[in-house]
């Protein structure tokens, strides 16, 4: 008796579900990976010219030199790229 209630209750569940599903309003049956999903999930990836590292270019330090932007992984990188790369004073 009770394994056919289990067994009821389990079809009710699904048929609910399968229902609810079909006769859902459009917005809600819209898929996960919409373009708005995409754009939230994707971050362009930027690598470190001092270390090598890649990171998500809105978190990466930034340096402007010469009309454009280099990307560091931290501080710490981008120092040692300034003290590598400046020309030596005369």
């Amino acid at each position: 008796m009770i394994i056919r209630l289990i067994i009821f209750g389990l079809i009710v569940f699904f048929l609910i579900r399968i229902l609810r599903s079909i006769f859902a309003p459009a917005s809600d049956r819209r898929s996960q990976f919409t373009p708005e999903r995409k754009k939230m999930a994707v971050d362009e990836m930027v690598q470190d010219p001092h270390c090598g590292v890649y990171v998500a270019k809105k978190e990466a330090y930034s340096l402007r030199a010469e009309n454009k932007v280099i990307y560091f992984c931290s501080e710490e990188c981008c120092n040692q790229y300034l003290k590598k790369n400046d020309p030596p004073e005369k």
